[in-house]
């Protein structure tokens, strides 16, 4: 039986406080349960203030098996940065979005690195016969091509996207998928940033959506519908589908439980929100009594 936790972004104090609320105790140092298991969304380190902590925690459950953990897209951002750092001659000087999580470690670049070669292990999505789990979106065929190429005898340096199918698997998988908005539409000034696309409900049908109801974030849209001209993939997450549960999309200020087989779990720790985790039970419906949140 699993408990699956959304994005924690270095708020380990938080997480412990969750794990004890779910009733998982330290032993030898890890925290355990002797019935459940975690499963991490991915997103452990930036923004939060014991990031660390976080990893500490989170891999020493990992190692001894009390929980499975994801990729989530800061920890891919960091792979592909230090790849890139390394590999093709990008200043030390550079901003990278990771520079919080460096600063954790006292700028120690190898201590970090320790934690980045772990990251490249890391599965990018969970299948068993009763549910599904992705850290931003699942998309069959996505899915299925990354399976395939993992299934081989892939190394970490596979992460690194060399083809545009393998780069829109990864992006969309970790990332969400977005749409360009209509020539005289773009998006409002209003503390997201402005431009001409928007992250979408990939969980939705876009022939009965409007913009403003298609995008992710709550932003000043029209209520126009969406011009499916600009959709090459028509494929969204069907309702007699398995439950699906994803982190990600923490700023939104969307209900977490959305469908009776769709859940969002980022409740935005990173941002002033909560902490939240679902507690799977034998319900092939998913309820709102099982979310637990500190």
């Amino acid at each position: 039986m699993f408990d699956i936790i959304g994005d924690i972004h270095g708020y380990s104090d938080q997480l412990e406080a969750l794990l004890l609320k779910l009733g998982y105790r330290k032993e030898g140092g890890v925290y355990f349960h002797p019935h459940r298991t975690v499963l991490f969304l991915g997103d452990y380190i930036n923004k939060g203030p014991k990031i660390k902590a976080t990893l500490e925690i989170v891999k020493a459950m990992a190692d001894r098996g009390s929980a499975i953990a994801l990729l989530g897209n800061h920890e891919f951002n960091a792979i592909r940065d230090l790849f890139r750092l390394e590999n093709e001659g990008l200043s030390p000087n550079q901003s990278f979005q990771w520079e919080d999580s460096l600063l954790a470690f006292n700028n120690n670049l190898n201590e970090f690195k320790y934690y980045v070669d772990w990251f490249k292990s890391l599965p990018l999505f969970y299948e068993d016969n009763r549910f599904r789990a992705v850290h931003a979106c699942w998309d069959p065929e996505h899915i299925a091509h990354i399976r395939h190429k993992r299934s081989k005898d892939a190394g970490p340096e596979d992460l690194i996207a060399t083809d545009p199918e393998w780069n829109k698997a990864l992006t969309e998988t970790l990332n969400g998928k977005d749409l360009e908005l209509p020539e005289n539409v773009s998006i409002p000034e209003n503390g997201l940033e402005a431009g001409d696309r928007i992250r979408t409900k990939w969980w939705e049908d876009p022939s009965r959506m409007t913009y403003k109801a298609f995008s992710v974030d709550p932003l000043d849209l029209p209520d126009i519908p969406v011009d499916l001209s600009g959709i090459k993939d028509w494929k969204y997450y069907g309702e007699d589908e398995k439950p699906v549960f994803f982190g990600h999309y923490g700023r939104a200020r969307f209900s977490s439980l959305i469908r009776h087989n769709v859940c969002c779990l980022d409740f935005g720790v990173g941002n002033g929100g909560s902490l939240a985790a679902y507690r799977m039970d034998e319900s092939s419906k998913l309820s709102h009594d099982n979310l637990k949140y500190v």
